[in-house]
């Protein structure tokens, strides 16, 4: 799935090389509406890892087959929403950057780092 990513790097990157520019009120009304996204998508992403380990399917071959398959979906899904929200991110540090915004930047950017590590402190790596 292409969540955006290769797009929200190349915005960032022209934001950073002077060629992306904006003004400061557009800026923040355009990286708002990324947050608000990422906000929206936290919470999804909370319960598709709930669904990582599943229960309930029985002690036949084929209910451990299924089981797995609905965990390893869950697992993707998981990944998707993560992406999508990481792109948000990235797409609202782009437009805070393009109106020199650097302090707005880097808070974003830290909010990305947070998340990572709160994604992997919670599956273990």
């Amino acid at each position: 799935m292409n969540a955006g990513e290769a797009t929200a790097t190349e915005l960032y990157q022209r934001a950073l090389g002077g060629s992306f520019r904006l003004e400061v009120g557009a800026a923040r009304k355009c990286a708002a509406n990324f947050l608000r996204f990422a906000d929206a998508l936290d919470p999804q992403i909370a319960r598709s890892r709930d669904a990582h380990t599943l229960a309930g399917f029985g002690e036949f071959d084929s209910a451990h087959q299924l089981r797995r398959g609905f965990e390893h979906k869950a697992a993707d899904l998981t990944d998707a929403l993560t992406a999508l929200r990481d792109s948000a991110l990235e797409m609202a540090a782009a437009y805070l950057l393009a109106a020199g915004l650097i302090e707005a930047t880097d808070a974003t950017h830290s909010r990305t780092l947070l998340a990572a590590t709160a994604a992997t402190e919670t599956s273990g790596f």
